[in-house]
Formats: structure tokens, C-alpha cells, sequence
């Protein structure tokens, strides 16, 4: 049984991912996709797994278990505001007076907190500010599912590629119009 704590997309996601031959799983409602993907890994007998669910029993244990990646919205409310207020610190010379923070043991606390929630941009954004002010000695480690870690990757390398594309113009480019460059 799929505890019910898990999203459609997370559903799809897995669909997509061992590729199971499920026809118009997007376009089913959310009980029954739960149903037909419960049935379709209830009749596998081989399963190629991946570095995250290695075989059929992990990932039937996984969806059997509530989705740990879920945070309740009152909490992500509270996390983003912490992450707030530490970025407000960043933005404003990194002066405590600034803030509400009255010391900067209240201000290691709340970065230590919002450190495990890392999946929220806003979190991650104030932790990676605060890494890269060189204000503390220790760096604070930003925790984040592997599906994060994998979008972060992929935008970082599109980021790269696009800074290394090097445009060359030739006369024919121009219109067969020659180039003049003029210095002030």
C-alpha cells in the first residue's frame, strides 16, 4: 500500500525513472495512479533499481512509509522566515544591531536550523551567504535530497556552458558589411 503522503509527481517521478510501461499515468487521477503503479511493481518479478532503491523490497519499503521530503506548511512558513531574517542580516553589512538577533550564538542557532531544509531555496540562499561572508569560522553544511543536489548540478553546468560559449563574427555574418571598430 503507497502511504498517502506521497505526491502524484513523486509517483511519476518513479514511473518516469524505471521506466515502467504504464500508459496515460499522467493523466490519472492521484488514487488511481497509486492503485495501478501498486498492481504493476506487485507483478515485477526482476527490477533494475538505482543507487537510491538498489532493489524491489526498498522501493516497496519507501512507498510504504510517509514521504520524509515532506514539510507541513506551517513549518516551511517558519523555516523561510528564519531564512529571512538571515539573509536581512547579509544584506545589511552583517551588524546584529540590525536584526533581531541579539547575539550571534541566536544567529549560529537559527542558520543550524534551517540548514536541514536546505530543499527550500530561500534556506539555501541564506546558508550560501552566510558560507561565503567568511564571518564564521566554521562553514554550515546546507542538507539536501539528492534530487536537489541533482537540479542544483544541472543548473550549475547550463550556468557554466552559457558563461563558455564564445561568439566569433565573420564579414559574412554581418552581411558581407566589414567590421569597424572605433576606440574614444
Amino acid at each position: 500500500m503507497i502511504d498517502k503522503s506521497h505526491t502524484k509527481k513523486d509517483i511519476i517521478e518513479i514511473v518516469e525513472t524505471f521506466d515502467f510501461k504504464i500508459e496515460d499515468y499522467t493523466d490519472m487521477t492521484k488514487n488511481y495512479l497509486f492503485k495501478v503503479v501498486e498492481t504493476y511493481i506487485g507483478s515485477l518479478e526482476s527490477f533494475k533499481g538505482n543507487e537510491q532503491y538498489q532493489d524491489l523490497n526498498s522501493l516497496k519499503e519507501y512507498l510504504r512509509k510517509p514521504n520524509q521530503n515532506r514539510i507541513k506548511i506551517a513549518d516551511r512558513d517558519k523555516y523561510i522566515d528564519i531564512a529571512k531574517h538571515i539573509l536581512f542580516y547579509c544584506k545589511n553589512g552583517y551588524i546584529l544591531s540590525y536584526t533581531k538577533y541579539l547575539t550571534e550564538d541566536d544567529l549560529i542557532r537559527d542558520i543550524k536550523t534551517i540548514c536541514s531544509f536546505c530543499n527550500l531555496p530561500t534556506c539555501l540562499r541564506a546558508v550560501n551567504m552566510i558560507n561565503s561572508s567568511g564571518k564564521f569560522k566554521q562553514k554550515f553544511e546546507p542538507i539536501t535530497s539528492g534530487k536537489t543536489k541533482v537540479l542544483l548540478r544541472k543548473r550549475e553546468e547550463q550556468r557554466l556552458k552559457t558563461l563558455n560559449i564564445m561568439k566569433t563574427r565573420t564579414i559574412d555574418d554581418n552581411g558581407g558589411i566589414p567590421f569597424r571598430i572605433t576606440f574614444d
